[in-house]
């Protein structure tokens, strides 16, 4: 109920994604034409062309999912029993649970408070002997710091994995995320920048073995072999492969990327014009050598000294009609899938005010002026503006 006793139904709020006549079309061909798999249609590999193109690499392998990209990437890797995965406390889940799936212990690290990605000097901190793998998970559009990233991984020789599943669109140093570490791993569910038509991933590469090996971990451990397919399974795989129906709507969505993140950028742009004046309101920031495509608008509420919870603030934000949800409020440091596991309670303090403070707006294509207007409204209502301008000072996390 609203403040007025006014039901308030989020439902009617632009939803993400819209379709085309085009990319209904290219679906239709596909189911018409009763070839749907990938091992019966050319469409898988044409979107992995058209993707590997795209992020500037040598190698895409498609799959169903962006969790089973970042289990593809380890398997490849060849990432197993004994070994030691770093990953940032404040993300999805599906970043750090394939660690566990190939029987890997998760080490979990801090984020920076201000892009709220993985801290380099937290992940280099952690490194041991066990080291395989460090995975830097490009939040809510905007990209880690990858340059940083590469030289902790060059001293210690550890690969870095990027988590590109929040951030297709985005750039790093004028470069597609994706083609800085050595795999990139992109999710295409359903609200995501573009789709495959809710779920679906892929896996991008310049290493041909490694490729090699992901294509077989994607297909029951099958060696791609020309002609017949053989049945025989080399190592222990799985069926993560793409449908053809979903990688058509990937090449549509695909050529669409670009003008996508365009109108994110303007919808931020405007977003933030109108909530930089509110004192205790950190809003996001396109930091030195990033491009940001701007997948959710994550605002952090300094709750203390705005007298509020998070709860209580997106409570009363959706009361005024406005989505604002809060964003991971259980860092992964505290899941307890992984607490069952034996893992070390690590000690993630940003993560953890993150978890107390982060909140999410919907700027997707489908948002207008009059829904950007009727967020910002909301929040001004809450939590009440100031005549100075945010200088975006929080605290000490």
């Amino acid at each position: 109920m609203t403040r007025s006793g006014k039901k308030t139904d989020l439902t009617d709020f632009p939803r993400w994604p819209r379709f085309d006549d085009e990319d209904i079309q290219a679906v239709t061909d596909v189911a018409r034409s009763n070839r749907l798999s990938q091992i019966s249609n050319s469409a898988v590999t044409d979107f992995e062309a058209a993707l590997a193109a795209y992020v500037g690499v040598e190698h895409c392998i498609a799959v169903n999912s962006g969790t089973a990209a970042i289990q593809a990437a380890l398997a490849g890797l060849q990432i197993g029993n004994g070994d030691q995965v770093i990953a940032p406390a404040h993300t999805f889940i599906g970043t750090a649970s394939p660690i566990l799936h190939q029987g890997a212990e998760p080490v979990i690290v801090d984020v920076d408070p201000v892009s709220y990605c993985i801290d380099p000097a937290a992940a280099e901190a952690a490194i041991t002997p066990h080291t395989k793998a460090i995975i830097a998970v490009h939040l809510n559009g905007q990209p880690a710091a990858m340059r940083a990233l590469a030289e902790v991984g060059a001293r210690h020789g550890v690969p870095i994995i990027e988590d590109v599943a929040q951030s297709p669109g985005a750039r790093y140093a004028g470069k597609p995320l994706g083609s800085h570490g050595v795999v990139g791993c992109f999710s295409f569910w359903e609200d995501k920048i573009i789709t495959t038509g809710g779920e679906g991933g892929a896996v991008v590469t310049d290493d041909g073995n490694l490729a090699a090996r992901i294509r077989m971990f994607r297909q029951h451990g099958e060696k791609q072999l020309e002609g017949t397919r053989l049945y025989c399974s080399h190592e222990l795989g799985y069926n993560y492969r793409m449908t053809a129906m979903q990688a058509a709507l990937g090449l549509t969505q695909l050529a669409k990327l670009d003008s996508f993140v365009d109108i994110r950028r303007r919808n931020a742009k405007q977003l933030t014009a109108a909530l930089e004046s509110i004192s205790g309101l950190q809003l996001p920031k396109e930091l030195p050598d990033c491009y940001h495509s701007y997948w959710k608008y994550v605002c952090r509420v300094d709750t203390g000294r705005l007298g509020i919870t998070i709860d209580e603030f997106t409570k009363q934000v959706q009361e005024l009609g406005a989505p604002a949800f809060r964003r991971y409020p259980v860092p992964l440091h505290r899941q307890p899938v992984f607490s069952r596991t034996g893992m070390p309670r690590y000690h993630c303090p940003v993560a953890d005010a993150l978890s107390a403070e982060a909140f999410s707006l919907p700027i997707h294509p489908a948002v207008g002026s009059a829904e950007l207007e009727l967020m910002s409204s909301a929040i001004h209502t809450v939590l009440g503006s100031t005549e100075a301008s945010n200088d975006g000072s929080y605290g000490d996390v």
